[in-house]
């Protein structure tokens, strides 16, 4: 991975953007874009648009969505104690023990989710996975007026744990879902820009909120109007000791990017994907459609009287944690594979089912 590239995946896993809090990341994301993009803009709600060759036909959509899980201030006590919600899909088991950013109005307030010392824990009782509300976050405050001088209710937070790499290859992060999908986007934007105009004209799109309900693609999708959308998510490596490949399926951290097949994913995207990638000789994985969850290609293909979609993911393992791992390899491999796609499109071409 070129420097570049590499610094901006950096700045977009270190900077806070749980869901509805996007702002910071998006900056990044279009500071980035206006360096091979002909336009760039966002929407009310902080979506974000980069455009290559506005006036090229077909439309092609490329989407990654900026928001992390995270909390939200939902309580102070009379202690001074804060008590939460969570933003998006956090496993309550994890979350205990960690250290937390508070974004107050007043700067980043540093707090830890309360463990009570194993000695003092009732050992008659079994153990098991607190519930949401049991929960509390200390930042050392003496009583609830100290603590509401720096934080208010409906502050939100992000876990403290950052960006790493473990290999020359292997990274860990809080927040590669779905970091990397913006990344994925912006960079195949920039491949394709390297090699001229396209025939189509490109939009790479940063949806906000898909952790709450795939909001801003929605958005994004109504706005752009495309002839076909690729969403860029990461998926399930299922490579790590106590997953059955029998319910979950076989994919593999570092053997490149996975299609996925049935429901909103296109015949024809999938076709056009999969012969690319034999033609730039791109190693890739294939699975099913999901029967847990949702990409925000879930959120276009029945919008505007449908669009031809896919969704296109990067391995990723421990998702929903704040160890999330992937080896860049698949990320850069991901990009390449959309540059690919979008420069083999053909002017005025259309995506259907033949019958």
């Amino acid at each position: 991975m070129r420097n570049e590239s590499m610094e901006f995946l950096r700045r977009l896993l270190t900077t806070p953007s749980p869901s509805g809090f996007e702002a910071a990341n998006q900056k990044i994301w279009c500071d980035y874009a206006r360096g091979f993009a002909d336009e760039v803009r966002t929407d009310a709600y902080g979506n974000a648009v980069a455009v290559l060759n506005p006036g090229g036909d077909p439309r092609i959509m490329l989407d990654g969505h900026v928001d992390e899980l995270g909390l939200m201030v939902k309580h102070i006590d009379g202690k001074g104690f804060i008590y939460f919600q969570r933003i998006g899909g956090v496993d309550v088991a994890t979350v205990r023990g960690k250290r937390v950013n508070i974004h107050a109005a007043g700067g980043v307030v540093r707090g830890v989710v309360g463990n009570t010392a194993i000695h003092l824990q009732d050992r008659d009782k079994e153990a098991k996975a607190p519930k949401w509300h049991e929960l509390f976050i200390d930042i050392g405050a003496k009583d609830d007026k100290e603590c509401k001088k720096r934080v208010a209710v409906g502050d939100p937070i992000t876990f403290v744990d950052d960006f790493e790499m473990l290999t020359e290859h292997v990274a860990v992060a809080r927040a590669f879902d779905n970091r990397a999908g913006t990344w994925v986007v912006l960079e195949a934007m920039r491949l394709v820009a390297a090699k001229g105009k396209p025939r189509c004209a490109l939009f790479a799109t940063s949806s906000v909120q898909e952790e709450l309900g795939l909001n801003g693609a929605q958005m994004n999708v109504a706005a752009v109007q495309p002839h076909a959308a690729i969403a860029v998510d990461v998926t399930h490596a299922t490579d790590t000791p106590g997953i059955d490949a029998r319910q979950h399926g076989e994919v593999k951290m570092g053997n490149g990017p996975s299609m996925a097949i049935g429901r909103e994913n296109h015949p024809a995207i999938l076709q056009k994907l999969r012969k690319v990638a034999k033609q730039s000789k791109i190693a890739y994985q294939v699975e099913t459609f999901s029967l847990t969850g949702g990409t925000d290609a879930l959120a276009f293909y029945t919008k505007n009287g449908g669009t031809p979609s896919a969704i296109v993911s990067v391995p990723n393992r421990y998702m929903h944690s704040t160890v999330e791992m992937l080896d860049l390899r698949d990320l850069q491999r991901t990009a390449e594979l959309l540059a690919a796609f979008v420069l083999d499109v053909k002017k005025g071409e259309r995506f259907v089912v033949k019958v």
